[in-house]
């Protein structure tokens, strides 16, 4: 029952949250980049251990943002500041992925044009 609710909850993140939506193009293009480029199995686990950690900060900081919209609409600053620790922490991890990301595929691509 829990990977039912787990499911529904996925669907929603992409649903409702363009940010997740962004994410998963670009999860879909380091899979698609990973194919090509023949990664080892220690640069496929790099890859996808940033893919799932940015997707998880995307659906906790939406879950924060949904709960914070459910307590009160009217400005308040404590909730303010919650949720933009939930958007820095999607921002790091999506940085971070980044770098891993260069750290992977900047050498293959290097190779593939020299």
């Amino acid at each position: 029952m829990a990977f039912k609710y787990a499911w529904h909850g996925f669907k929603a993140l992409l649903r409702y949250e363009h940010n997740a939506r962004i994410h998963m193009v670009a999860a879909v293009a380091a899979i698609v980049a990973g194919a090509f480029s023949r990664l080892a199995r220690w640069e496929w686990c790099a890859v996808v251990i940033c893919i799932g950690l940015v997707i998880s900060a995307e659906a906790l900081n939406s879950a924060v943002e949904a709960l914070a919209d459910r307590i009160t609409t009217e400005h308040d600053p404590l909730i303010g500041r919650a949720k933009d620790f939930g958007a820095t922490a999607v921002t790091l991890l999506a940085l971070a992925a980044v770098g891993v990301g260069c750290i992977v595929f900047i050498p293959k691509f290097i190779a593939l044009f020299s």
